[in-house]
């Protein structure tokens, strides 16, 4: 009877022994991750979100939710995360908004260089400038020429405030000596619709989804923002090639709130990067036009520092007000 008794007591206490301590959280993650991206459903930013974050929940044993929180040029999806709980189960898709808004008027009421914390870098993408049809403008040389003619007529969709095409049309008046007045949308998608719909006679915006309307004649293809052509569309010449070293990148990435634990973005970059070399991620990034470029977390944050610093000094040079 006494053997029983210490039989059941010692299996008792091993019971005991196995159970989590009180307040102790289960291994990271143990439920669905959000990411959230700043502008309309649809768009690149939601597009790229889901074909990362859809192989990365197959990493991580956990779904990845993607929620569009659009407006105010991607600054109402930062804000929603830099108040979101630092726990690594709400992420951002950023972008260049994250190094541009600190420049703007109604810039958000944080710093979001200091606010977010990389995760991983996902890639670079060409914009393109395009011109509706009918506007019968076929160069950037031609449209510096109708918008020196139009000071500040000239109207330009652009996919918010704040973002790199909005910059894209800014930089370009800088250095053509132009007034191009920028119309700001809720996103890439309904700034192509726009142009598309003559509702503005220009747009800057992402190039894969401009593809086929300029193919189809429908838009024409004046000018990527890299400094080279696009192979995907070797007949539009580079922007630079009319103004020189003129360029415009557009940056995609994963980054957390900064009060994350350490760990929980170690895993989490870890993950990204091994998703972000796979062949056919890369192959599914390139069809949307987006580079893959694996960084480690300090060249990012070197990355980020650098971009930050290049869209400060247009700003005050130019007197600029976003």
């Amino acid at each position: 009877m006494r053997f029983a008794w210490r039989q059941a007591s010692a299996a008792l206490l091993l019971a005991l022994l196995a159970l989590p301590a009180r307040g102790a959280e289960p291994a990271y993650p143990y439920r669905p991750i959000r990411v959230i991206q700043g502008f309309s459903i649809g768009g690149i930013s939601d597009t790229l979100a889901r074909i990362v974050g859809d192989k990365l929940g197959e990493r991580l044993g956990q779904p990845i939710v993607v929620e569009a929180r659009s407006g105010a040029g991607g600054i109402v999806g930062m804000t929603a995360v830099a108040n979101s709980t630092p726990d690594g189960y709400t992420l951002l898709l950023g972008n260049t908004v994250m190094t541009i808004s600190p420049n703007m008027r109604q810039k958000p009421p944080f710093d979001p260089v200091r606010t977010f914390a990389p995760v991983a870098m996902i890639g670079n993408s060409t914009s393109i400038l395009m011109s509706n049809a009918a506007l019968g403008v076929n160069s950037v040389a031609e449209l510096i020429a109708y918008a020196k003619a139009r000071p500040g007529a000239v109207n330009a969709a652009t996919s918010g405030v704040g973002t790199s095409n909005d910059l894209a049309v800014h930089l370009l008046n800088y250095m053509a000596g132009i007034k191009i007045t920028t119309i700001p949308y809720k996103g890439s998608g309904p700034a192509l619709t726009a142009v598309l719909g003559s509702e503005t006679p220009v747009s800057f915006g992402p190039l894969l989804p401009a593809i086929p309307h300029v193919k189809a004649g429908r838009l024409k293809g004046l000018g990527v923002t890299s400094l080279k052509r696009s192979p995907a569309l070797p007949d539009v010449p580079a922007i630079a090639e009319t103004v020189p070293h003129y360029e415009v990148p557009a940056w995609y990435s994963i980054v957390a709130s900064n009060k994350v634990p350490a760990p929980i973005i170690q895993r989490l970059h870890d993950e990204v990067n091994a998703v972000l070399a796979l062949p056919e991620i890369q192959k599914r990034l390139a069809d949307q036009g987006v580079d893959v470029e694996i960084m480690s977390l300090a060249q990012f944050a070197e990355f980020i520092k650098r971009d930050a610093a290049r869209w400060s000094e247009l700003v005050q040079k130019t007197g600029l007000e976003l």
